[in-house]
């Protein structure tokens, strides 16, 4: 009974990924306590309570927690180890690298900062030592190509309400955009210092940027995971231009990146495969015809609605990466100059883990004052941890992720072993660490569901099997 439940709340908690713009809080009191709760966060977290009421009924809480402990691999165990140690000794920074700000709110929010990467690890544990055999790895593509679609439905209301305003869709909004946590912006294409009637998609996740970052983990599980082949092909296609129409250059890059990842994964396989063995393909000539007629279709009602100029604005877009005077490329550049100077204040440790925000007001250059929100954010995952943990907690993030490539390299090579779902999750660890490099806020679950299931896919030993229900085989 226990277990049931705690799947269907883990597989809600998968649904609910992409509504980060929902602060439980605020939306249910009314009251802003300056952090918002997230649905999903509190769905993975009754999730895992019945799963451990489940396995004490059954065991005891010592012998639950010794089974829970034997069943992390060796090398989890010591990356997760060497980050806490990592975070923790970040701690001293606050030391060496003193603010204006009292001591009490200082230290609590590196604490609040410690519990929220906590809970980010559950995000990794779960699905990594859960989704195992082919029936729970079918179960989980499925909510979240589902979820995704919702999201795709949901940005087409937000494009047409853009253009005829209703009452409907701003209650919807006011709900969708209730975490003080997340920023809620970018409606609206900025382009060329103008700001034209283009509406950016956001979806549940308040930020075009942020719901990019969803569609990057979720692409490669459309369109690789297992699905029927109408199944996947249409929702990569409307997954595809539901990317394009956030306007996110970062998950442009971030897609980019993964197409040449697949090439390059393809490849490796391909080549290391045993004979014996069917080999992975690419895609045929029908599909990819699906893809380009797609893609002209898009181009064709983007020159019916907005006029010729529109089939020329995705490459001013891209082009305008490159604008010194664009406000939006200006704030990373002043966020990352800031992020540098303060990772020289306290190069071994760090300014202390989630601390960039105090430092900022002092180590921006003046004009570059202006160009963040309330809360400063470094706007580079890798620099945000190079310059809040130092060269230490720099050491342990490079050491890991080399680790994990190397991991997959060993996977792709064996000639004995399937390879499941190894490509279509390394991917989605790829597109989204890619987009990561233009913004730094970690606590959306799905960055860390993502890479929760590229462990699992190189854990799982099994073999394609049948059965009715994700509740059988594999961990309880």
């Amino acid at each position: 009974m226990f277990q049931r439940t705690s799947h269907l709340f883990y597989g809600s908690s998968l649904f609910t990924l992409p509504w980060i713009g929902l602060g439980l809080i605020k939306w249910s009191t009314g009251v802003d306590v300056g952090a918002g709760l997230q649905i999903s966060w509190l769905l993975m977290f009754l999730a895992m309570i019945l799963l451990v009421m489940d396995k004490t009924k059954q065991q005891g809480i010592i012998p639950s927690l010794s089974e829970f402990w034997a069943g992390i691999p060796s090398p989890w165990r010591i990356g997760a180890g060497l980050t806490i140690l990592a975070v923790l000794v970040s701690g001293c920074g606050l030391l060496v690298a003193r603010v204006q700000e009292s001591s009490w709110i200082v230290w609590s929010r590196y604490i609040r900062q410690i519990i929220q990467l906590s809970i980010m690890g559950f995000f990794v544990l779960w699905p990594a030592l859960w989704t195992r055999g082919s029936i729970r790895w079918r179960w989980t593509v499925q909510i979240l190509v589902i979820s995704a679609l919702v999201q795709a439905a949901y940005g087409l209301v937000q494009g047409i309400s853009f253009y005829q305003p209703n009452g409907l869709f701003f209650q919807l909004e006011s709900v969708f955009t209730s975490n003080p946590a997340i920023l809620s912006g970018s409606e609206q294409l900025h382009l060329g210092n103008l700001f034209r009637d283009v509406p950016r998609l956001r979806g549940t996740a308040c930020e075009p940027l942020y719901l990019g970052s969803y569609i990057l983990m979720v692409m490669p599980w459309a369109l690789l995971g297992g699905l029927g082949s109408r199944i996947r092909w249409t929702a990569g296609v409307i997954l595809g231009m539901l990317i394009l129409a956030t306007w996110s250059r970062g998950a442009w890059l971030g897609l980019l990146i993964q197409i040449v990842g697949w090439l390059i994964l393809v490849f490796l396989a391909r080549n290391h495969r045993s004979p014996a063995r069917p080999s992975i393909s690419l895609p045929g000539l029908t599909r990819i015809g699906w893809i380009v007629a797609s893609i002209l279709l898009l181009l064709l009602a983007l020159d019916m609605l907005l006029g010729r100029e529109a089939l020329f604005m995705p490459l001013e877009r891209v082009i305008q990466s490159f604008s010194r005077q664009d406000w939006s490329n200006l704030t990373r550049l002043y966020s990352m100059q800031a992020a540098w100077r303060a990772f020289n204040l306290s190069p071994l440790v760090g300014v202390g883990w989630g601390q960039f925000a105090w430092h900022f007001p002092v180590l921006a250059d003046p004009v570059g004052l202006q160009s963040q929100f309330e809360w400063p954010m470094v706007n580079n995952f890798p620099l945000k941890v190079l310059c809040e943990t130092g060269i230490i907690g720099f050491m342990v993030f490079i050491g890991s992720a080399l680790g994990l490539g190397r991991a997959v390299l060993h996977r792709l090579r064996d000639r004995d072993r399937e390879n499941g779902m190894v490509i279509p999750a390394s991917l989605a660890v790829i597109g989204i660490w890619t987009q990561l490099l233009t913004f730094s806020q970690y606590n959306l679950p799905h960055i860390w569901i993502a890479l929760g299931l590229l462990l699992a896919a190189l854990r799982d030993e099994s073999l394609p099997q049948q059965g009715s229900s994700p509740g059988q085989g594999g961990a309880g």
